[in-house]
């Protein structure tokens, strides 16, 4: 039952943030934001779930659990409510954060929970939870759209009130959950940044959750921009995340069958040159045939850094591992989210999907060189 109801919270607190996906335009044209205001907006979950996953996971690790989890789910209610009320670029921004927060905090402490005592079988289950976020983030601009016809609010205060009742019975689960505790502390961070997996892990989130906040914070517009609709966006979103539904328990258990280096370097080589062709969309079907080798790519991807986190960190310090991983992957995403809208004003698509593909490419390179330093596959390997 336990995972099952944090797969309902963590679906929950993701459409919370990928509500906002299908209005960037209207923050814009409606609110009367500028280019910089929205890329404000859009990168303030990020930051805020990184600073608070990496001030927090060692207490997960340390066994406090139910406290971490009653707090995300609180602060994410709250955001995503307070976000529907907002009128301006501080309201909006502070919402947006608190979001991040909730999503963020749930995100390392249900890991945490449903990892147990072992880390064994933890690719698949991992997979499972990544999976229900990412049901939420593409069904969020679904929900959106839909909602959005009520009034701007409405989708915002709806998701937030959905998420009370199963929040609250999942942090009493994870509270119950036995899991693995050590005296971690915030040194064991610097131990684990030292590891030759953790260090390809990181490049592989800095690829992954690079382009993720480019992506965000200027789909909408750039869609839009092409003549595409705003329940027409909605739907080619619900399709292109298809593959990140279904395949993350999969990849996730193949990365800790053959090893997480062995699943990440064929599913970044691809990435690169489709992140290319994102910047020559010229209408839904284009965008919708790139977005699925993508999305296919990020499900290997993304499951091979984090079996690559579980094999150097173990269940006793599955936290704080997972805590760094994201936090990396936020604060990329954080910095590319306020630079992109801008940037795609000022420069274009082409330049701006180029561009952080060769950025990409450069650190691609560096994780094969850091992978090359790792000989054996097996999860419980330490180097």
């Amino acid at each position: 039952m336990l995972a099952r109801v944090s797969y309902v919270v963590y679906y929950l607190l993701a459409a919370a943030i990928g509500l906002v996906f299908v209005f960037l335009s209207e923050l814009q044209d409606d609110f009367g934001l500028s280019g910089t205001e929205v890329g404000v907006v859009a990168s303030m979950g990020f930051l805020a779930a990184l600073v608070s996953q990496l001030v927090l996971s060692p207490l997960v690790d340390r066994g406090h659990t139910e406290a971490v989890a009653w707090l995300a789910v609180a602060v994410g209610a709250a955001g995503s409510i307070g976000f529907g009320l907002s009128d301006d670029v501080v309201t909006f921004a502070l919402s947006r954060g608190a979001v991040g927060i909730g999503l963020g905090l749930y995100g390392i402490v249900a890991r945490k929970a449903i990892i147990g005592r072992d880390v064994t079988g933890g690719g698949a289950k991992v997979g499972a939870l990544l999976s229900s976020a990412v049901a939420g983030f593409i069904s969020g601009p679904a929900i959106g759209a839909v909602l959005g016809a009520v009034s701007f609010a409405t989708p915002f205060v709806v998701v937030g009130l959905l998420l009370v009742v199963p929040g609250a019975i999942g942090a009493r689960l994870i509270g119950r959950a036995e899991v693995a505790a050590a005296p971690v502390n915030y040194k064991d961070l610097g131990a684990l940044v030292r590891r030759p997996r953790v260090q390809a892990a990181l490049l592989t989130q800095f690829v992954v959750f690079g382009f993720i906040g480019v992506f965000d914070a200027t789909v909408d517009r750039y869609l839009t921009d092409v003549g595409v609709s705003d329940a027409g966006i909605a739907l080619s979103l619900v399709v292109v995340g298809m593959p990140m539904l279904f395949l993350p328990p999969r990849t996730g258990a193949l990365a800790e069958r053959v090893g997480g280096a062995r699943v990440v370097v064929p599913a970044l080589v691809v990435t690169v040159p489709v992140i290319v062709a994102y910047g020559f969309i010229n209408g839904v079907w284009f965008f919708v045939s790139i977005g699925l080798i993508h999305t296919t790519c990020e499900a290997f991807s993304n499951m091979g850094a984090q079996v690559l986190v579980l094999e150097a960190a173990g269940a006793e310090r599955a936290a704080v591992g997972s805590a760094l991983l994201d936090a990396v992957g936020m604060a990329i995403a954080a910095v590319t989210a306020f630079v992109a809208p801008p940037l795609y004003l000022e420069v274009g698509e082409a330049a701006l999907f180029g561009g952080w593909a060769a950025i990409s490419g450069l650190a691609v390179a560096v994780a094969f060189g850091r992978l090359r330093a790792v000989r054996a596959p097996s999860l419980l390997a330490t180097a």
